[in-house]
């Protein structure tokens, strides 16, 4: 029966035109490229042989001078080549971007045929914000690259031959995960968007001889030299978006890693360079001594694997960051005096700090250690409660042992969860409990001793008085998620608890003849776990089934159809290495495979769970097979009561999803066909640093008289744009190229109006939408007898949930559509106004999930949003003072970021609240605090901040006398408050400082 199902959908796919192989479906393809000589050629970057980094990812973090002799030649172009003023550099790497198209003949053509109908690939490059935003402020930056075409260094006997897209690759302090997006700009053929890992690995160093090697060991020269066919998979651990380096243990007989700056588009097998001398004591006794690294954890600058029962360290060389810890030249062992059974990781960052956990073993067992990571450097903390007790302590037991530990950071402080086995003896019996830690231990519900009995149709509640079945239950680990603020604990069974272990509910579709090994969460709703046989399920928060993704007839289906599309990693013998949820958050599997010939290689393959689980729908939901003339069709029988839902009154997204979005586009060359130079490139390279350098000064505390970071570039050239504008029309260069003025903006609503990924909400502000659902009637579908009829609105209800309903509102409003069969919600989110304190923009949010049941789930964030600050207005403050002062006064030399004032002049101070994503800007009226922070003797370079005992001698009236005060508040009177510290509280712009 199965074989003649999957018979007619490959024949009816194949048929419709669908095979991938047979029509040469195009994808985009991405590789990094050295900038080179701009002079000469972008290095040796061709389609024949596309120069790739050592690890794929990006290796050089100093920027290029490169391009200055190319910026110095624009003398005639809107650009200020005056170095003493502005800078232009170029970035170290290229993006070059290829169309592939199956066989290397096929993408030639597709790429030439692309440029003669008009496909411009554009990629949206996204900065990931560091763990510890110090260099710059808490943002979400987005930048839109029109790329440009260049022909390659290769012989030609054509005029136009072969060519590749290139967009400068820009890399920014304090960030070191990028994320590239290649989208299509509409014109040709249909490329589908693709999105690409390209990070910094700072894992990678240069030898006295020129070349590139791993700093933390040694590639090994191929894979099928240490992997084996049918190895167990293992848990791939690291701080979520945050990591730029990822490495997967556990390859048996060897000390080795797979390491991978680009989520495993590239990977390099890696012989960890550590001595492999551990031999345990009878305090750390060890069943048996192995050389694979058991574990491993990626952070943000650091690397930690134990083998053993030793816990290794590596800091990786990272300029980007703003580190403590210097880049590492071996191998540290860290916390030597303890006896390590495991790590246990914490995949999102708090409050600036990476976590994870240690659990002792040996002389140790029942200890519990807790590392955090602070811009390089680590710090170990052992957990125990106010009198100084563990957690095995706590519980009397001394035939107790930690099985896993797990952080809930959604209350706005830090609890540790611990999980504990309590093992018989012959005075207590088999059990598990979990504790909570918030300054003492707190003992949660009881966790049960057996599986409960399910009912199938719901979570089964863990009660007392419940019919339970013989099957005992077993843990293994746990894992909470901040966002919907839901802790899961798995083993033998799958439980989850919405209220810090106080009552638990267990999922149902699990079998009692199975074991998970480990668990993933992709933090938007959905989590894939998988068992100690290789089986992979899947599941949802708010769902009470888990379902079987892998083995299925489902994925019998999905993968035959793979092959037949001419995926080779479908046909070949392969084993599952590790599952993960990538940036994107789709499910992700890593797979080693073995060709014909035996050569081995690591392949990353998207699992899209919904259709797989729709071809085991397809395969056991009962169906009718409709023989017309020129075709056959399956008819099913309805199971949803609506056929259609949309959103709609969507507003746009960017107040919400608080994405600042830059536009730039290469210089304009007048030719037919547009194909850019080297000396453009790198003009492009220059000028795309400039803009990143102008916002890098704009989110400074300081507000420019126009709120446009791109304001100062231009101010100086725009009264000459119709100029600009004839000589590029008319391609009159002495370059060859022309610079737009509008090639490089600031986009502050983009015209695509779309559902925000996250929606930031500030102090009582909301955020509403709709969504329509349509029941309609669809008979050509339905087996059914009776189709149901337009009234069947009533079987349609949407409710909201929220993780927290103690800080934000929803309601929800229902509109019903009797006309059109259809339902109407409007949606609205509203905060509270009970944030607890005060922060700056973009630092210790509270995250909260809101799910639309069955629909649609939103990360929902409260608290003062990133991009938004207090600024300095120096344009008012200059004015007011040179009208008040009678006299204008301002540095010899003007700096546009950094104003002078007479000390002999009253000051008037005035301030701006501005909205860096919408360019709302307006008057600051609320109350501050004036303080001499830093100061220095007769020059600038002189300048240093003051200790906290100079700020309050130099500002306090309450440490200060008259001879240190170093400014007064004109006209103070007893009325103006003063805070404790002797600080005056200023209100609005009625403020005159001397």
């Amino acid at each position: 029966m199965w074989t003649i199902q999957v018979t007619l959908i490959l024949s009816l796919l194949c048929g419709s035109g669908l095979g991938g192989a047979a029509r040469g479906v195009c994808e985009w393809g991405v590789s990094l490229c050295e900038i080179g000589d701009p002079l000469n050629r972008i290095s040796t970057c061709n389609f024949e042989s596309p120069l790739t980094t050592l690890s794929g990812g990006i290796e050089v973090q100093q920027f290029s001078t490169k391009v200055q002799d190319i910026i110095k030649t624009l003398t005639d172009q809107p650009v200020n080549t005056q170095e003493s003023t502005t800078s232009y550099l170029g970035f170290p790497y290229y993006l070059r971007i290829d169309l592939l198209c199956g066989s290397k003949e096929s993408s030639k053509r597709a790429i030439l045929e692309a440029l003669l109908t008009g496909l411009t690939p554009n990629v949206v490059l996204t900065f990931q914000e560091p763990v510890h935003p110090i260099r710059l402020k808490s943002q979400r930056l987005q930048i839109i690259l029109t790329t440009a075409p260049l022909l390659d260094s290769v012989p030609c006997d054509s005029d136009l031959c072969q060519l590749g897209w290139y967009a400068p690759m820009p890399i920014l302090n304090g960030s070191v995960v990028y994320r590239v997006q290649v989208v299509s700009n509409g014109q040709g053929q249909l490329v589908p968007e693709r999105s690409f890992a390209v990070n910094v690995n700072g894992y990678v160093r240069t030898t006295d001889r020129g070349e590139t090697e791993i700093s933390f060991g040694t590639e090994m020269p191929a894979l099928e030299d240490m992997m084996v066919l049918g190895s167990p998979s293992r848990p791939l651990w690291a701080v979520v978006q945050s990591s730029p380096v990822l490495i997967l243990p556990g390859i048996p007989g060897f000390k080795a890693v797979l390491m991978t700056a680009t989520e495993f588009q590239h990977t390099s097998p890696i012989e960890v360079g550590i001595e492999s001398c551990w031999a345990g004591s009878l305090n750390c006794p060890q069943v048996e001594f192995s050389s694979m690294i058991l574990e491993a954890i990626s952070t943000e600058s650091s690397l930690f694997i134990r083998q053993n029962q030793l816990l290794h360290r590596f800091v990786g060389n990272f300029s980007l960051l703003p580190l403590r810890a210097p880049p590492s030249e071996a191998w540290q062992q860290v916390l030597r005096t303890v006896c390590v059974s495991r790590m246990v990781p914490v995949f999102i960052p708090y409050h600036d700090t990476e976590y994870f956990y240690i659990l002792g073993g040996g002389w140790q067992k029942g200890t519990l250690y807790r590392a955090q990571v602070y811009d390089g450097d680590v710090t170990f903390t052992q957990l125990l409660d106010s009198k100084g007790s563990t957690a095995c302590e706590f519980m009397n037991s001394k035939a107790c042992q930690v099985k896993w530990a797990a952080q809930d950071s959604s209350h706005n402080h830090l609890i540790d969860l611990v999980l504990l086995e309590l093992l018989p003896d012959n005075k207590q019996a088999h059990s598990y409990h979990l504790l909570i830690l918030d300054n003492n231990f707190h003992l949660g519900d009881t966790l049960p001793k057996y599986i409960p009995k399910g009912s199938g149709d719901s979570f089964t509640v863990v009660t007392k008085t419940q019919e339970n079945v013989t099957v005992t239950l077993h843990l293994r680990g746990m894992v909470f998620n901040p966002i919907s603020a839901i802790l899961y604990i798995w083993g033998n069974a799958l439980l989850c608890s919405q209220d810090q272990g106080m009552s638990y509910l267990f999922f149902n579709g699990f079998p009692l003849d199975q074991m998970i090994k480990y668990f993933t969460l992709s933090y938007h709703g959905e989590f894939t776990f998988v068992t100690e046989t290789e089986e992979l399920w899947w599941g949802q928060e708010g769902v009470d089934q888990v379902m079987r993704v892998r083995p299925s007839l489902g994925w019998q289906a999905f993968s035959s159809l793979q092959a037949l599309k001419g995926d080779s990693s479908y046909s070949m013998t392969h084993s599952l290495l590790t599952v993960f949820y990538d940036w994107d958050k789709q499910l992700q599997e890593v797979v080693y495979t073995v060709d014909s010939k035996g050569k081995g290689s690591v392949v990353k393959r998207e699992l899209p769970v919904p259709e797989i689980l729709s071809y085991s729908h397809f395969s056991t939901t009962p169906r009718k097979v409709h023989h017309l003339e020129s075709f056959s069709a399956f008819s099913f029988p309805l199971t949803c009561p609506f056929f259609w839902e949309h959103m709609a009154d969507l507003p746009h997204p960017e107040p919400y999803n608080r994405i600042q979005q830059y536009l730039t586009r290469p210089p304009l060359v007048p030719t037919s066909l547009g194909l850019q130079t080297t000396a453009s490139l790198a003009t492009y390279q220059g000028l795309l640093y400039h803009l990143l350098q102008l916002h890098s000064d704009y989110i400074m505390d300081i507000g420019d008289p126009v709120h446009n970071p791109t304001w100062r570039w231009w101010k100086d050239k725009v009264i000459y744009a119709d100029y600009y504008f004839y000589m590029a029309s008319n391609g009159v260069s002495s370059t060859g190229f022309n610079v737009e003025i509008g090639g490089y903006s600031r986009a502050y609503m983009s015209s695509e109006i779309t559902f925000p990924d996250m929606v930031y909400l500030d102090r009582v502000s909301s955020f509403s939408f709709s969504i329509y659902i349509a029941c309609g009637s669809a008979k050509h579908l339905s087996v059914e007898e009776k189709p149901r009829e337009l009234s069947d609105i009533n079987y349609i209800w949407l409710s909201a949930e929220v993780s927290n309903n103690r800080y934000i509102h929803v309601s929800v409003t229902r509109n019903e559509l009797f006309n059109r069969g259809a339902v109407l919600y409007k949606v609205t989110v509203k905060d509270r106004g009970l944030f607890p304190g005060q922060v700056l923009a973009g630092e210790g949010l509270l995250a909260f999930n809101l799910l639309l049941r069955g629909l649609h789930r939103v990360p929902i964030y409260i608290g003062c949003p990133p991009g938004k600050r207090l600024a300095f207005d120096i344009t008012t403050t200059l004015e007011q003072c040179a009208n008040n002062n009678k006299r204008y006064f301002n540095c010899p030399k003007p700096n546009p970021i950094m104003p002078c004032f007479y000390y002999e002049d009253l000051f008037y101070p005035f301030f701006l609240i501005q909205d860096m994503v919408s360019g709302e800007s307006e008057r600051f009226l609320g109350s501050y605090t004036f303080k001499v922070v830093g100061g220095g003797a007769y020059s600038k370079d002189h300048i240093r901040l003051y200790t906290p005992e100079e700020v309050l001698m130099y500002n306090s009236l309450n440490y200060s006398s008259q001879r240190t005060l170093v400014w007064m508040f004109e006209d103070m009177d007893s009325s103006v408050n003063i805070t404790k510290e002797g600080f005056v509280v200023m209100h609005g712009n009625t403020n005159k400082i001397r």
